[in-house]
């Protein structure tokens, strides 16, 4: 059984390296295809070009992973069906569940290792591929002077900036006010911007109104040059704006901290954190269903793996989006829309593998 487990072993290595290498490559030429406009308009350089496919390539591995295993282990378990070798395995008294011992730890390493490649590598290749993309192959819409609103801030300051600059941390046109039972703040400015030696935000040319419960003004001042009343960096305040791809499971954990902190919704983010777990586990419910259909599906070898793999990875999709959706509307619990599609067809392969005849 040993060498039965090693020539297992090895053939679904090899298969599953093959296929993420043909899906990557066929991933990267549509989206080569579709950015050609973009890339000659902008006239990017090749090696930006190259780059930028080069940190892309770990998100592409994290996204078709999944796929990748379902068609790897219906090619594998369904030539060896269609070669006898089950039949003969089992002929030997060897039981269907010894026999894909194997494939199911390869399975599981695999997972395991889409997880540690996401963490350790993926997130700041993601980062680095935005930063090329929005840098090379767009007008970058940080460029633009548009509104923004911060709530919720330290000392119970809320802040709305008429233009604001995301790449230069500048802005125009600042209101500011913190109300307490006692008394209400309010500022006026013409000019707010981040130091970066000081840590701070500074306000510049305006005027700072202090009024009672009747909101009445009791004092005033004027605000030449000075720290503004709260003390959120940018990384924090814009920490929501960012792709959930740039972000490890610990960063995810820290930002739902701080928006808890400021009362903002939370939601998404938890949606986000247990997708980070949610989604490496694909590849190990995916083996659950290739083995029965691999059992079944006898004959037809490439085409028809591929065809049912398409038409699994379909329904996936469907139901995957459906419950993310119910879960960013906050219609289903954080982790229950990240997890019901696969615990649905976890459940499903698995009663499918207890059925199987042998």
């Amino acid at each position: 059984m040993k060498t039965l487990d090693q020539y297992l072993a090895r053939r679904m290595v090899v298969t599953i390296f093959q296929a993420l290498l043909a899906l990557v490559a066929i991933y990267i030429l549509i989206d080569l295809l579709t950015r050609e406009g973009a890339l000659s308009s902008y006239d990017v350089p090749f090696g930006i070009v190259v780059r930028y496919y080069l940190n892309l390539t770990p998100q592409i591995i994290y996204r078709i992973a999944p796929f990748a295993m379902l068609v790897s282990s219906l090619l594998v378990l369904g030539d060896a069906v269609q070669s006898n070798e089950v039949t003969a395995v089992l002929s030997g008294g060897i039981s269907l569940r010894r026999f894909v011992v194997v494939p199911v730890l390869v399975a599981l390493l695999y997972s395991i290792g889409l997880f540690v490649m996401d963490a350790r590598v993926g997130v700041e290749a993601a980062k680095e591929a935005n930063r090329i993309r929005e840098g090379y192959f767009s007008l970058n819409p940080d460029m633009k002077r548009t509104g923004i609103s911060w709530a919720n801030l330290s000392g119970g300051w809320t802040c709305h900036i008429a233009k604001f600059n995301r790449i230069a941390l500048t802005g125009e046109n600042v209101l500011m006010y913190s109300r307490t039972p006692d008394s209400v703040q309010q500022i006026e400015a013409r000019r707010i911007y981040w130091d970066k030696e000081t840590k701070q935000w500074i306000l510049e040319d305006g005027r700072w109104f202090t009024m009672n419960a009747q909101e009445t003004i009791a004092s005033g001042s004027r605000v030449r040059q000075r720290p503004a009343p709260f003390s959120e960096p940018p990384e924090v305040l814009f920490a929501l704006d960012k792709p959930m791809e740039t972000k490890t499971p610990r960063q995810l954990l820290a930002e739902i901290g701080n928006a808890e902190k400021r009362a903002v919704p939370a939601s998404d983010l938890w949606v986000d954190y247990h997708v980070k777990f949610s989604q490496p586990a694909l590849s190990f419910v995916m083996i659950w269903l290739a083995i029965p259909f691999a059992m079944r599906l006898r004959r037809g070898g490439l085409a028809i793996s591929f065809a049912t793999s398409t038409i699994i990875a379909i329904v996936y999709l469907l139901v995957f989006s459906v419950t993310m959706e119910l879960g960013y509307a906050e219609r289903l619990a954080p982790p229950v829309a990240a997890w019901l599609a696969n615990g649905a067809f976890f459940v499903f392969g698995v009663i499918l593998f207890w059925r199987t005849p042998t």
